[in-house]
């Protein structure tokens, strides 16, 4: 560099006036990682009143990470250097790089006192076109860089990395950064994608055939980057585990602003919109920490939704796959506005109409849904909420037309008015609802309500259980669920089959754990068996019945202990009869026998006998279900004592049964056919 210094001295000396050519070589020059080779500088037509200077690199070397490149065969035909400035108007280079497709470009520079700029054009790369400009202005500079139709096998090499590798696509990127010294305070760019593809190497994230245009620009103003930024989506399809989603036809923006707090590393986003046309539009601001990682520290969004099922077909339908909302479908309008602070919800507000929810596994169906829900984790009083539908179905129990009000606050829910809610041709009313959440995700639940003449038959048809007719009516007290324990506050009575089911004592615990523990006592009271008995495999009876259930206790809903009575009440003056069918069933239970004498006799001609009382119980421990009937006979017990003629009486002659081989035993009865063959 010396050298050439020295050099341009001489060549502006007066005593080199009378030659017309000089020039300089230089073999080599290295500094921090860049090499130049082969530099040439020629100065002619020293004595004509207009110079010819040219300027020629044979070849240049760059540092890391750019050292696959090297420029080669630069040459500045047009070259002045006069008035302490320095022209390079007209120039050509060459590289040599496995990513160039058209080595050859031209570049021009100036460099002054006060103004120095470069220019790089036509420069043929990863199958685009790019070109530079950098100019410098009183310490202040700029740096520009366009490119068309870049493939990305040109950023391959900077982006790929053992988490993510690009694939196929092609970009036009155009960049402007600018600042004072050696500082930024300035930078815009536009890019737009197209056909992009690639995917994380665990396979978390994965974009395939995107077309996307972004643009940004942020200022430095007082320290702080004010910002604004804009991205569009057209086509093409983005996995976020475990979100996928194919990008509608329709053009789908994103904008935003705001501002990042480098000493704080706050970034406030003063505005942030999100627009799928006709289908769904989110509005908002926030307060976004960075350290220690990114987290919302507060914010305020609003969302418009003009079409739910698009809204869920498009974004919400593969989160649910595998969950147990697969297979369920929304549509109809929403609007909601919800903000967060210190990391956690504060207020929400949502309407909704026209709400039509269907399931492909028809477990929940909904239509003509409106309401408003209002939630706040705010002390104080809360906004009440209300939602109505049309039809409702929970599985296959239809629940008609009904509106309910609710009071949602924090951690709770609270019916505020009695609700009649329609059911299988009588009513479901519920007169309290009260829930609420504690801490390790549990809850409490407490529930008053009553049962109007919901119509057995409609019931067990919904249900796929056995048909039966009459109807259930009943009230339902205090049901309280608190620490993992379920208590009944009094008494559940249901009016059923012409008689009434009264259920006491209601405890459980552990209900939803590995280990569960149920109490509770049943009283019977004249249940008309005809209604009971007559669409049952067991076989007919007629009559009434009465009985308890006292001490029950399961563990895991296996009996464990209890005392169990059903026979005939003693103010029993009904018709008493009872089919052969429910004859040789009962005779199977106790291990007695009246099948045998039915079809070695003529009694096996008889459809129905007469009885005089019928009776059953059973005290089980330790796994032995100690038998009993409704007397006892010299042999045994009486469990159907005959009356009338023809007579037959059932005997149980074992009083002692293992509960499982008595549980075998009734299963036999339920899946036995209700055609008797009478041999």
């Amino acid at each position: 560099m010396k050298a050439l210094g020295i050099a341009a001295c001489l060549l502006m000396s007066s005593t080199v006036k009378a030659l017309d050519l000089v020039g300089l070589r230089i073999a080599t020059l290295e500094a921090e990682g860049w090499r130049l080779e082969g530099i040439e500088f020629r100065l002619s037509h020293l004595a004509s009143p207009s110079q010819s200077v040219m300027l020629s690199v044979q070849s240049i070397r760059l540092p890391e990470p750019f050292d696959e490149i090297k420029f080669v065969g630069i040459e500045c035909s047009d070259f002045s250097w006069r008035d302490d400035e320095i022209h390079c108007l007209k120039g050509r280079a060459e590289l040599n790089s496995a990513l160039l497709q058209s080595p050859v470009f031209d570049f021009r520079f100036s460099i002054g006192p006060r103004r120095s700029e470069v220019r790089i054009e036509r420069l043929k790369a990863g199958g685009g076109e790019i070109a530079v400009h950098a100019s410098v202005e009183d310490e202040r500079w700029v740096l520009q860089f366009k490119s068309r139709g870049l493939q990305s096998a040109l950023v391959k090499p900077f982006i790929d990395s053992d988490d993510f590798q690009i694939g196929e696509g092609h970009a036009d990127i155009d960049v402007t950064a600018e600042g004072p010294g050696i500082e930024l305070d300035k930078v815009s760019a536009h890019a737009r994608l197209n056909d992009l593809s690639g995917q994380a190497t665990d396979g978390s994230i994965a974009v395939e055939g995107i077309d996307t245009a972004w643009s940004f620009r942020a200022n430095l103003v007082a320290g702080n980057w004010q910002w604004f930024s804009r991205c569009e989506f057209s086509k093409g399809a983005l996995y976020i585990e475990p979100w996928f989603i194919e990008l509608p036809s329709e053009t789908v923006t994103i904008n935003s602003a705001g501002t990042w707090h480098m000493d704080s590393r706050l970034v406030d986003i003063v505005h942030v919109d999100f627009r799928h046309p006709g289908v769904v539009e989110l509005t908002g601001s926030g307060l976004v920490e960075t350290i220690p990682s990114l987290s919302l520290e507060q914010g305020r969004f609003f969302v418009h939704a003009e079409n739910l099922k698009s809204v869920f077909d498009t974004y919400l339908d593969s989160i649910l796959l595998g969950t147990q909302a697969e297979g369920m479908s929304l549509s109809g309008r929403l609007s909601a506005d919800a903000s967060i602070k210190n990391h956690a919800p504060l207020d929400l507000a949502v309407d909704v109409s026209d709400l039509k929810l269907s399931d492909s596994k028809a477990r929940l169906a909904l239509a003509g849904g409106i309401g408003s829900l209002h939630w706040s984790a705010r002390e104080g009083p809360s906004k009440p909420s209300v939602f109505a539908w049309q039809q409702l179905q929970l599985g296959n129990v239809p629940v008609g037309s009904a509106k309910v009000s609710f009071l949602t606050e924090a951690t709770s829910i609270r019916l505020l008015n009695k609700t009649r809610l329609p059911l299988l041709g009588g009513a479901l009313t519920i007169e309290r609802f009260d829930w609420t959440a504690r801490d390790n995700d549990d809850h409490d639940l407490f529930f008053i309500g009553e049962l109007e003449a919901i119509s057995l038959e409609r019931l067990t048809q919904a249900l796929d259980w056995t048909p039966m007719s009459g109807t259930i009516s009943g009230k339902i007290p205090g049901v309280d669920y608190r620490d993992n324990k379920l208590t009944l506050d009094g008494e559940l009575t249901i009016d059923v089959f012409d008689g009434r089911i009264t259920i006491s004592q209601l405890a459980s615990s552990g209900l939803f754990s590995e280990f569960s523990q149920f109490f509770g006592s049943v009283e019977i009271e004249n249940l008309d068996l005809a209604q009971l008995t007559s669409k049952f495999k067991f076989g007919g009876i007629e009559g009434r019945l009465s009985g308890f259930v006292r001490e029950l206790y399961l563990e895991n809903w296996q009996p464990v202990t209890f005392f169990a009575w059903l026979g005939t009440p003693d103010n029993d003056d009904s018709r008493r009869r009872i089919s052969q069918t429910a004859v040789e069933n009962l005779a199977s239970i106790g291990g007695g026998g009246a099948t045998d004498l039915i079809s070695r006799t003529f009694l096996g001609f008889f459809e129905t006998f007469g009885y005089e009382s019928l009776g059953i119980g059973c005290y089980l421990h330790n796994g032995v279900c100690q038998l009993t009937g409704t007397e006892p006979a010299e042999q045994g017990y009486y469990i159907v004592k005959g009356g009338g003629l023809p007579r037959i009486d059932v005997m149980g002659y074992n009083p002692r049964v293992d509960w499982n081989v008595l549980l075998e035993r009734l299963k036999r009865i339920t899946m036995a056919s209700d055609d008797i063959v009478i041999e």
